[in-house]
């Protein structure tokens, strides 16, 4: 047990963070000083008490962090002047007096610093913003965050690679999101919103019906209004969990919708037991100029350990099939620290991909989902996989050797070392919507279960959102109700355009 107490200040989520780093799922107890000091109790060897203390003299901010384990105690002291600090300095102040500490305390540091948040990239679009140089952001990411060296190097060049389509700001100018919530079968390690195809059969063409509804009072609205949708994105679930058909009512719906111009048109096909020569066939035909084939591993056993229904064979199958249809931009996803998984099974998985060519590789890290059917297994192996990070530099080694470069870059909660995804392409085929989504720089106007609308009304202003209903059948029956508040949030750019001109 962890026991928490601040004193001068209540930043127990913040601090929260940081202690996750380095005790993971370890219950914190959160107590005041007046408790602690009343329960002496939990100063027994095997209660771990954190005192996080802050002190304001004018200009100065001084935290203390202090720890008693086992009868040993340490601390660390940090101090700032600051004008006027604000409830964010503070926070950020407290957060690397912990880290500092525990970092000492066990000798460990981690890539990302004192960041949890998923979007460390939008931390340099900021300061870019604000025309700092290289040299000084790198300063800020390494002294301000404790960013190690390379992954600040590397949050770097992602963001000067991203630019090129961030860079110029139309409110008007959108990406689109469809959901289709249906999987084959779950993987053990998903969190997402996705039902059986199977055990959901009486709701799936309702389903698509609704969806269709949404998607055609929506696109009515933004096309009164000149908006203009530079990229589609049909996700899930596994879209081509539909049928042949479904998938040819729907995409022509997007098409007839939305413009049929679009910059980019991407639908993710990751189950190969999905995939057939007809669906393909319908894809291609209605436009989809990106298709994601996703076996996260290149090895029967681990395919059969996280409860994915197919085999490699099928995945090298799938995809030459889709090249021989004519997709020229393919993207694959791998999961670094699957169960039993080691460096050999790293290294088949890579090669074989390689073998293939994709256009992209999205490398994700392990991360174990509260959701997931790992977490509720409550898998220790998984989460205490010291091998992540050793497989993390060797993919990034094999990638540039292999010409692939990153181009975005996102981290998730309760991820296995705390270490990030990054999206890996060929020169010239990054994907433009997983920029601007991950960068928040574009309007999102996302369809279905679970979707969520992302308003960006000026790069200044926080984001609004929109949030669908995730369980699919009261999504069925409050479909015009979650149109409503969709069109509420979009008229939001209108009138800001009427206020500005």
């Amino acid at each position: 047990m962890i026991v928490l107490v601040t004193v001068n200040h209540n930043y127990t989520y913040e601090l929260s963070d940081i202690i996750r780093m380095y005790f993971g799922k370890e219950e914190i107890k959160f107590l005041s000083q007046e408790a602690l000091e009343k329960n002496q109790s939990f100063l027994k060897a095997e209660a771990k008490i954190i005192i996080c203390t802050l002190t304001l003299e004018s200009k100065n901010v001084r935290y203390k962090a202090e720890m008693t384990e086992a009868c040993q105690h340490f601390e660390n002291t940090e101090e700032e002047l600051l004008d006027a600090p604000n409830e964010k300095q503070l926070k950020h102040l407290a957060k690397k007096t912990l880290y500092k500490l525990l970092s000492q305390i066990y000798n460990k540091t981690y890539p990302w610093g004192i960041l949890s948040g998923i979007r460390p990239i939008k931390i340099v679009h900021k300061l870019m913003d604000k025309n700092m140089s290289d040299n000084n952001i790198e300063s800020v990411l390494r002294q301000d965050y404790l960013i190690a060296p390379d992954r600040a190097d590397l949050a770097l060049e992602i963001a000067e690679r991203e630019r090129t389509y961030i860079s110029q700001y139309n409110p008007k100018k959108v990406s689109v999101y469809v959901g289709i919530p249906f999987c084959p079968s779950r993987c053990h390690y998903c969190s997402f919103t996705s039902n059986s195809i199977q055990s959901c059969s009486k709701y799936v063409q309702v389903y698509v019906d609704k969806l269709l509804t949404e998607i055609k009072e929506a696109a009515v609205y933004m096309k009164d209004n000149s908006f203009e949708v530079e990229t589609v994105y049909i996700g899930g679930g596994t879209p081509t969990s539909l049928t042949a058909q479904q998938l040819e009512i729907l995409l022509s719906s997007i098409n007839d919708c939305f413009g049929n111009s679009f910059t980019e048109f991407t639908c993710e096909a990751g189950r190969p037991d999905t995939i057939t020569e007809e669906k393909l066939h319908v894809l291609k035909n209605a436009g989809v100029s990106r298709l994601s084939i996703n076996p996260q591993t290149m090895n029967d056993e681990t395919l059969k350990l996280i409860g994915r229904a197919h085999s490699v064979k099928q995945i090298i199958d799938s995809f030459r099939l889709a090249r021989r249809i004519g997709f020229n931009n393919i993207n694959m996803d791998i999961i670094l620290g699957l169960p039993g998984e080691t460096m050999e099974h790293l290294r088949n998985t890579l090669i074989s991909i390689k073998n293939l060519d994709p256009e992209s590789i999205t490398v994700h890290t392990m991360a174990v989902k509260r959701a997931s059917i790992l977490n509720e297994e409550n898998n220790t192996d998984v989460l205490n996989n010291n091998m992540a990070e050793q497989m993390m530099e060797y993919t990034k080694s094999f990638m540039k050797h292999n010409q692939m470069h990153p181009y975005y870059l996102y981290r998730q909660k309760h991820m296995v070392q705390n270490l990030e995804n990054i999206g890996y392409c060929k020169e010239g085929f990054e994907c433009i919507y997983n920029i601007q989504i991950i960068e928040e720089r574009q309007t999102n106007v996302a369809f279905g279960a679970d979707a969520v609308t992302k308003l960006v009304t000026d790069l200044e202003a926080g984001i609004e959102r929109q949030h669908n209903i995730k369980e699919l059948k009261l999504y069925i029956d409050n479909v015009e109700a979650m149109i409503q508040k969709k069109l509420t949030l979009l008229n939001k750019i209108q009138h800001k355009e009427i206020s500005n001109s």
